[in-house]
């Protein structure tokens, strides 16, 4: 664990995320949507405290990059990369899914 800070960085496709999150809560848990939208968003600013906590997710390990690495929010993976003193969100995925089927889902969108 380091003491020194990390800059975070949100992709505009984790923000995407948020957003799309953000508008499924205000649908299906309206009176709790903020709160859980505040726990993802400070998990993910905690990183630049300690950005090496976390771990690799599983379906990355055959990869061998130890950059790439993953906290939960349950149910959520908030995914981001250490790069220099840069912590990079990428993603913040539904942890009930198949990270294989949402990469897909994204690359099929764009």
């Amino acid at each position: 664990m380091t003491s020194r800070r990390h800059a975070v960085i949100w992709t505009t496709v984790a923000l995407a995320d948020i957003e799309r999150l953000a508008a499924y809560l205000l649908d299906e848990a309206p009176l709790r949507a903020d709160e859980i939208l505040e726990r993802i968003v400070t998990r993910a600013e905690t990183l630049a405290r300690s950005p090496e906590r976390g771990r690799v997710p599983p379906e990355l390990r055959s990869l061998g990059d130890q950059s790439w690495r993953e906290v939960q929010e349950p149910p959520w993976r908030i995914v981001f990369q250490i790069s220099g003193r840069q912590v990079v969100i990428h993603g913040v995925l539904d942890g009930r899914r198949s990270l294989e089927d949402l990469l897909l889902e994204r690359i099929l969108r764009s």
